[in-house]
């Protein structure tokens, strides 16, 4: 809703808009949700008309629909039917798209009565205090599908990307597997306008990208209708229709037009011109959460703008489908499934699937976060024997303390205290660290028969091994080192770390005279000691 204050402007004589005959009580609650979806990128979240689309709408900007003296001089109807019929449809601007074809005369209503809303709401101070960076944090978190594959306390999973199970009629496999590996941003507002969603990089290999891209481009529906063979009129203009349907209000083409919605000049690279014709007829149809307007066109009409669009670009080639590429399929399939895909990528009523990270409910207590931040800033394998993997989000430093801050925020409320004895501070001294060493070696605990110690090997299977234990001193907080070893099924019930504390007699009792307190200090110092000099050997 690019330009609804210019549109509301005329207050007399407003073109008449079919359906406005009955107006349907609305319900702000819902318009809300409405108003988000379609308008906030260029009305803006609190509709002062300073959404990320505003300032390339060249001179019809967005109004302030917050002025309360300028909505009170506008009915509902007025409301209604500019929404309806689009800045076009009462002579005003054309960059303000019809939403009749998209918004059922009832959700009409809903937006008319938050927009209403909006300009109630008590003037507000010119500078708002900034959110505090945890608070901002925790939105980030969400916005990103973090919760689609760890587990953080009560936040819900929704998923945030969209369904692939139509992107084979979609994009152009050349175009896709160039993106698997150098993802990048599409839609410049996000997915969910205003959203800070975006596509990680997993650094995929080029062979893993060929394979995953091998098995996406299979996902086709069935059924299609071949938009694309319809005949269309002979008058018809692409051109003309671009510029009547104001496609430059948010897409970039031929390098004008607005910021909400991909690069149009691109689109011959990118996508299947089948399916282009096929989403212009129907948005929501290709995708229920699309935020772009139903145009109201005929297929033949949809068909002319679609080849208009491709006259600036010849569609990459196809590719063929053999022996190997039905091998690569199935590999992809299962790569797939080991990088949890589907965590943000799934229809919205779509059961959430198995989480494949570590439960971050409590992770302020565990990790430092210096090193927090760092590895948000460059994530790096910490159980390399697992093939999920922590992709790369492009935090900026500011989102990386955000989230670094919220997370630190998470911990066990419930955490009884630690006994004065261990809450003593490291002396470090050449004994205590001699002590933790002989604690930690095969004759005694046998940390390196689990743990990864610098380059060797832990012992057995790799489903059983354990962290790099010179990652400790720089990860891990020194309380809870002190807490995992003391009782590590009360830090994560189900763990195969081993209680090797569990009572008083548990401890060898040739190492510091027996006690206990003073051998879970002493490897606690340990590892703080080797994390700080990553290539001494784990005995």
């Amino acid at each position: 809703m690019a330009t609804l204050a210019a549109a509301l402007a005329l207050t007399t004589t407003i073109a008449t808009v079919a359906g406005t005959t009955d107006l349907p009580p609305g319900d702000p609650s819902r318009g809300e949700a409405l108003y988000r979806q379609y308008c906030t990128v260029c009305h803006g979240a609190t509709g002062e008309g300073d959404g990320p689309n505003a300032p390339f709408l060249e001179d019809d900007r967005p109004r302030d629909l917050t002025e309360a003296r300028y909505m009170a001089r506008l009915t509902d109807r007025d409301l209604t039917e500019v929404i309806r019929g689009g800045g076009g449809g009462v002579g005003r601007s054309r960059f303000m798209p019809a939403w009749g074809n998209t918004l059922s005369p009832q959700q009409v209503g809903d937006v008319v009565a938050y927009t209403r809303a909006l300009s109630r709401q008590p003037q507000r101070p010119m500078a708002l205090p900034a959110d505090p960076p945890a608070a901002a944090g925790a939105r980030l978190v969400a916005e990103l599908g973090c919760t689609g594959c760890h587990r953080i306390g009560d936040l819900p999973s929704a998923p945030v990307a969209p369904d692939l199970s139509r992107l084979g009629a979609k994009l152009q496999r050349p175009w896709l597997d160039a993106y698997l590996q150098q993802p990048h941003r599409v839609r410049p507002a996000g997915y969910v306008p205003l959203s800070r969603s975006r596509m990680p990089d997993f650094r995929l290999s080029p062979q893993e990208s060929r394979q995953l891209t091998a098995y996406l481009i299979r996902l086709r529906p069935e059924g299609v209708l071949p938009v694309g063979s319809v005949q269309a009129p002979a008058e018809a203009d692409g051109s003309a229709l671009f510029q009547r349907l104001a496609c430059r209000a948010c897409h970039i083409f031929a390098e004008r037009g607005g910021q909400a919605a991909p690069d149009l000049s691109l689109v011959s690279q990118r996508l299947q011109e089948a399916w282009v014709a096929l989403y212009l007829l129907d948005p929501q149809a290709a995708d229920p959460r699309s935020p772009m307007p139903r145009p109201g066109i005929a297929p033949g009409e949809a068909s002319v703008l679609a080849s208009y669009l491709y006259g600036g670009g010849l569609p990459l080639a196809a590719v063929r489908t053999d022996v190997e590429d039905e091998e690569e399929a199935t590999r992809g399939v299962a790569l797939f499934r080991e990088l949890a895909c589907r965590a943000c990528h799934r229809r919205p009523d779509e059961e959430l699937p198995e989480r494949v990270g570590p439960d971050l409910s409590c992770i302020g207590d565990k990790l430092q976060p210096g090193w927090l931040a760092g590895f948000l800033r460059q994530p790096h394998p910490i159980r390399p024997w697992l093939k999920a993997r922590m992709p790369t989000f492009g935090l900026t430093d500011a989102e990386v303390e955000q989230v670094t801050a919220f997370l630190a925020t998470l911990r066990d409320q419930g955490l009884p205290p630690l006994s004065p004895r261990l809450q003593a501070g490291g002396g470090a001294s050449p004994d205590i660290l001699q002590a933790g060493a002989r604690l930690a070696s095969r004759e005694y605990l046998s940390c390196s028969s689990c743990h990864l110690g610098g380059d060797s090997a832990a012992e057995g299977a790799e489903e059983e091994w354990a962290p790099d234990l010179h990652l400790a001193g720089r990860r891990l907080r020194p309380e809870w080192i002190v807490r995992w070893l003391t009782d590590p099924q009360r830090i994560l019930p189900g763990t195969k770390m081993p209680s090797f504390f569990a009572d008083a007699d548990s401890g060898p009792n040739d190492i510091l005279d027996g006690e206990e307190d003073r051998q879970i200090l002493a490897l606690r110092d340990f590892l703080l000691a080797i994390g700080k000099a990553p290539d001494s050997p784990v005995p």
